[in-house]
């Protein structure tokens, strides 16, 4: 086997699904997988097409920048695309936005001293009352908009990998990855990593990588696994702002049952962007929901092929948007200016940060791209 060969097998990808991502050949991905020598023109579509530096297939730590092995060294078990390609983000972005000497000074005005429910739940109370004023009990389904504005937090997509999400502190700037999934998934876990940035991200350099198992789930959790969900759980779905839209749901519905029914819990679940699951398991927490009621919930939700089927058959209204992009604008934006200013090209902005020219071009003019899409 060579490095190459050694670091595709152990990929989550098949022969076609690298062939298909490098425009190569599924017969020669096969020779490489099989330790047939690689030319540099292979290496270069493989590393493009995975979105990956070249020096990841060098194998010698010299090679390699600081960053990919703290990412490596954090999940050491067997490569990952990933957490290939997330190093590598954060390395371009790092080159790309202005020097930081610290993370952002709002991130230090947060402290805990325990990480139980009650903290947690007073942390994420804290963050909407300095960051959302006048939403105390609103839905968060532009909470991506909000971590861009407050300053030094990127988002990007960790695509064609194991983990859900994913958080770094990385001279000075704060970076939150997310998977793309159900898009009730992707909010809950950008909040989970808001929280792990937080309260568990106080060192110059730091890393978290998330199963799907580790967010949002009622198993396989530790307690700080536990603490950012709750943090999460409160911050989508404050218990005020449940009350208010259970409320008015019931009206609406004309239901007269005390007891919760699967679909206020569905309404619910779309009112603030989350799964049936989180929905379930909030109103779990605030006492709405006897114990184990979210699993009976989800058992029952399983004669109708899923809670989403359940949804549509009943038509419901449809889900919110929820925009989480692939490259938050203020990097976009840097990246445009300095493309701009020819000094890097769109070419390299593409393949290091895994967005597309007309993201960029997004990025760059705006107003104009709004107003064409209008046309």
């Amino acid at each position: 086997m060579t490095k190459v060969s050694d670091f595709l097998a152990q990929l989550d990808l098949s022969a076609d699904e690298i062939a298909l991502k490098a425009h190569l050949p599924t017969e020669r991905i096969r020779a490489i997988l099989s330790g047939a020598d690689v030319s540099l023109a292979d290496l270069r579509a493989i590393a493009r097409g995975l979105k990956i530096p070249i020096r990841t297939f060098a194998g010698d730590p010299s090679t390699t920048s600081d960053l990919a092995l703290l990412f490596r060294s954090t999940v050491p078990q067997r490569s990952d695309l990933g957490v290939e390609q997330a190093a590598a983000f954060v390395n371009a972005a790092l080159s790309i936005m202005p020097a930081r000497s610290r993370p952002p000074d709002w991130l230090a005005g947060f402290a805990y001293e325990r990480e139980t429910y009650q903290e947690a739940e007073r942390l994420a109370q804290s963050f909407r009352l300095i960051f959302t004023t006048e939403r105390q009990d609103d839905p968060l389904l532009d909470l991506p908009q909000i971590l861009v504005q407050l300053g030094g937090i990127i988002l990007g997509r960790l695509e064609t990998s194991r983990f859900e999400g994913a958080s770094v502190i990385a001279d000075g700037y704060a970076f939150i990855f997310v998977s793309p999934r159900f898009v009730g998934r992707m909010l809950f876990t950008l909040a989970h990593e808001l929280g792990h940035l937080i309260a568990h991200h106080r060192e110059r350099r730091a890393v978290v990588f998330d199963r799907a198992t580790q967010i949002g789930g009622h198993r396989y959790r530790d307690t700080a696994e536990a603490f950012v969900d709750a943090f999460a759980s409160v911050l989508l779905m404050p218990a005020r702002g449940v009350a208010l839209a259970l409320k008015q749901i019931r009206e609406t519905l004309n239901v007269k049952n005390p007891a919760i029914g699967d679909i206020e819990l569905l309404y619910l679940s779309r009112f603030f962007g989350v799964s049936f699951e989180v929905a379930a398991r909030r109103c779990e927490q605030l006492e709405l929901l006897p114990p184990g009621g979210t699993r009976t919930f989800l058992d029952h939700m399983k004669q109708f092929g899923g809670a989403e089927k359940r949804a549509e058959a009943l038509d419901l209204p449809k889900r919110p948007i929820v925009s989480i992009p692939r490259v938050s604008a203020n990097l976009l934006k840097a990246a445009a200016d300095l493309c701009d200013q020819g000094k890097i090209s769109i070419g390299w902005i593409t393949d290091q940060l895994g967005c597309s020219v007309n993201d960029i071009y997004v990025a760059r003019v705006p107003s104009e791209a709004s107003r064409g899409l209008h046309h």
